[in-house]
């Protein structure tokens, strides 16, 4: 995803913001929500960016949907504010930004994690409290299912990748076995 300079400036104020009002975590469920539920609607999407529609129509819209759903006044203000300045389209990567600087702030970090295999809650934690010692941070689990892994797991935090499948292990094997 490509993000612009905008959407990690509205993205910082926004945690600036929810910080001061101790809602860092609550913020971010609801700015991701949101931004689910706009990328997921296309109608919904279509009629919020589209300017032939008066922006008062679409604030009160959007304003709507978030009362209703219960959300912050923070997150309704924002999202005014997004919209005001026609800056929708970057709602998906102002969201992501968001989490990666709440996870920072809280010290934690996010492992996506590809298994061949469901991954059992025993072997969760074992994985979790092995990220985490490597890390020095909190380790939150986005575990993911490919059967095509064979066996073994994928592990990812940050930019570091840990590959311990049995795939891997047979294209290693391969490459050795050609090279001599």
């Amino acid at each position: 995803m490509i993000t612009s300079e905008a959407a990690r400036r509205y993205a910082r104020a926004l945690v600036a913001v929810a910080e001061r009002e101790g809602a860092v975590d609550p913020v971010g469920e609801e700015l991701s929500a949101l931004a689910d539920m706009v990328a997921g609607h296309r109608e919904l999407r279509r009629v919020l960016m589209n300017p032939r529609f008066p922006r008062p129509d679409r604030i009160r819209m959007i304003e709507g949907i978030l009362e209703s759903g219960g959300a912050r006044p923070l997150l309704r203000k924002f999202a005014r504010l997004v919209l005001e300045k026609d800056r929708l389209a970057d709602l998906p990567a102002m969201a992501v930004i968001y989490r990666e600087l709440a996870d920072e702030k809280a010290g934690r970090a996010r492992a996506q994690v590809r298994s061949a295999y469901p991954l059992d809650e025993a072997l969760a934690a074992r994985l979790k409290a092995k990220l985490g010692a490597m890390t020095g941070k909190e380790v939150l689990l986005e575990v993911e299912r490919d059967p095509g892994l064979i066996g073994g797991l994928v592990c990812q935090v940050g930019g570091v990748v840990m590959d311990g499948s049995i795939r891997n292990q047979l294209k290693n094997l391969r490459e050795t076995l050609t090279v001599k």
